[in-house]
């Protein structure tokens, strides 16, 4: 008998770039999973998400597929859909619900992080302004939101522009976050189970035009998804660019593998990095189930490591929740 498989994503409520495309996402799982001979269907998370699944709950699916990555057009509510499959014993694709919802809120995420003496930036409340070193850059982020929503180059100063500060002080604490900036180089290391442990993907660095020679390297909202603007058009991602630094390579993906473990990740995920000039390493962000649509960064270092993407599905598939 075939395995029955329900993909199920969020309903698109706001029409941006970040959240139609989990439809390109859904159409590469369909086929790669219809290609491997399971019976698939495509079911979403809306409104009444109890009604939702519970109708996903009535195929009587031997998994989920999970893409949902908000609900009710809000990213920081990503870990209701898998709560409620939880909740209802339904077995489900990617990062659990205890990894998702931690790794999901970037100020937990971090002092998770400081307590396993894994790397990243110092991190303040956006009240304790007061705390922060004249002499140093900071960045104002999203607690929950993913996908580079809320970032934006406008949200990076030092202390001493009172202007900039002014025009941050709307930000809640709630909402945001202040972190140290990291000037240096960015790379994405993503990562795929392999059975019981984690294989870390080739790293991908991403590499800044000339363009941004007098502003700040920053793959905000815009490069990420606005195909039309020059932050976009100026930034591209490459892979080997560590060939000639093993040591580094070597540090990040014993970060990743340690990182995996501490979350209790599983399936797929992301890391986002910082190096500063003298090779230290920060984590940014770490991503759970992010974005497979075909043109992604993850998909990218899946072919670099020579895997078609009927094999990351069926891997991300065969290490389910």
């Amino acid at each position: 008998m075939k395995k029955k498989i329900v993909i199920l994503h969020n309903q698109i409520c706001n029409q941006t770039l970040d959240e139609i495309d989990v439809l390109s996402q859904r159409d590469l799982v369909k086929e790669a999973c219809i290609q491997s001979g399971f019976d698939v269907m495509c079911r979403t998370v809306g409104d009444d998400i109890q009604k939702d699944i519970l109708a996903v709950a009535s195929e009587n699916p031997d998994l989920v597929f999970n893409l949902v990555e908000s609900t009710w057009g809000k990213g920081e509510l990503i870990y209701f859909a898998p709560a409620i499959l939880n909740s209802l014993k339904i077995p489900y694709t990617g990062v659990p619900l205890d990894a998702l919802f931690v790794t999901t809120n970037k100020v937990l995420a971090k002092k998770i992080m400081q307590l396993n003496h894994l790397p990243t930036a110092d991190f303040f409340s956006m009240d304790e302004i007061q705390k922060l070193d004249d002499q140093k850059t900071y960045i104002a982020k999203p607690i929950w939101e993913e996908a580079s929503v809320g970032i934006s180059s406008d949200y990076i100063f030092q202390p001493a522009e009172t202007d900039k500060l002014k025009n941050l002080s709307h930000l809640s604490s709630a909402h945001y976050f202040i972190e140290t900036f990291i000037e240096g180089r960015e790379f994405n290391v993503s990562m795929l189970a392999d059975r019981n442990t984690v294989e870390v993907l080739p790293p991908a660095e991403m590499m800044f035009s000339s363009y941004f020679d007098d502003k700040h390297k920053i793959v905000g909202y815009k490069a990420k998804w606005d195909q039309t603007s020059e932050e976009y058009q100026q930034t591209h991602r490459e892979f080997s660019t560590l060939e000639h630094t093993p040591a580094l390579k070597d540090k990040l993906i014993e970060i990743c593998v340690s990182t995996w473990n501490v979350f209790n990740l599983k399936g797929y995920a992301r890391i986002d990095f910082r190096v500063d000039e003298k090779d230290n390493v920060f984590i940014l962000e770490i991503n759970g189930n992010p974005c497979i649509s075909e043109d992604s960064g993850f998909i990218a270092a899946a072919a670099q490591a020579g895997y078609s993407t009927q094999t990351v599905i069926n891997r991300i598939i065969e290490n389910i929740s």
